[in-house]
């Protein structure tokens, strides 16, 4: 579980705000909001790559507190995806994720069993001897999303893991994560509202830099979506969820 309370973090002219929030474990959760919102940054304070002020607490334990390589085990960052250098094929790439597991030296047959399984659940064993500067860019994310997935840490983070990737992996992709929120907590910036509305269950969306909303699914409203988004939002409720269209300014 992951405690927050009175966070600010500041980079040049930015400073994120979090005045509070509480995220459990078995929770699936979207991070939405406009470009430059705070979404990023907001992943970046609780993976523990940016300084900030006030309270962090991962299961009751000031976060400050905890050495790196226990922070490490037990929170996993997929940032957005950038210029990765790694002349690896794939399967290592994958299998580097369980690095955090290992004695320093050596991976174990268990790590390459659970590398196959990560592999095997992102659709990517037929890549596995490709060298990953070779690949597309929905092939790199996928590869980097399981390489993610394969530390099996109880904390996901993942920053618009989807883009990029096809409509068919991208429906397994989220499929998968669902499957793993069960058991973790996984957060994702995602910028497909309808998709999130479809999916999600618990959503937190920034404004400025500033946590401004927290909600549930059944206790978003259009109104406060609207002044997030600067658009028009609007729901069509069915037995089957919520449908989204917007309207310009």
């Amino acid at each position: 579980m992951i405690e927050l309370r009175g966070i600010k973090a500041r980079q040049g002219g930015f400073t994120l705000s979090v005045e509070g929030v509480t995220l459990k474990q078995g929770e699936f959760v979207a991070v939405l909001g406009n470009n430059g919102s705070g979404k990023s940054t907001f992943l970046s304070v609780l993976a523990g790559l940016r300084n900030y002020e006030g309270g962090y607490l991962l299961d009751g334990r000031d976060f400050r507190e905890l050495p790196p390589p226990e922070r490490h085990g037990r929170i996993s960052l997929l940032p957005q995806m950038t210029t990765l250098n790694m002349p690896f094929d794939v399967f290592y790439v994958v299998l580097t994720g369980r690095f955090i597991h290992t004695n320093g030296l050596n991976y174990t047959e268990a790590d390459i069993e659970a590398t196959e399984q990560a592999m095997e659940a992102l659709d990517i064993t037929h890549l596995r001897k490709r060298q990953f500067n070779e690949l597309s860019g929905g092939e790199k994310q996928r590869v980097l999303l399981a390489r993610t997935i394969n530390k099996d840490t109880s904390v996901i983070l993942l920053d618009e893991p989807l883009s990029g990737i096809d409509i068919l992996h991208q429906h397994d992709s989220i499929r998968l994560l669902k499957d793993l929120s069960r058991k973790k907590l996984v957060m994702v910036v995602i910028h497909d509202l309808s998709l999130a509305l479809r999916e999600f269950e618990r959503f937190l969306f920034f404004t400025g830099g500033t946590l401004s909303y927290v909600a549930g699914k059944h206790e978003l409203e259009e109104e406060r979506l609207s002044e997030i988004f600067g658009v028009r939002v609007n729901f069509l409720r069915h037995d089957k969820g919520i449908l989204v269209y917007t309207e310009g300014r």
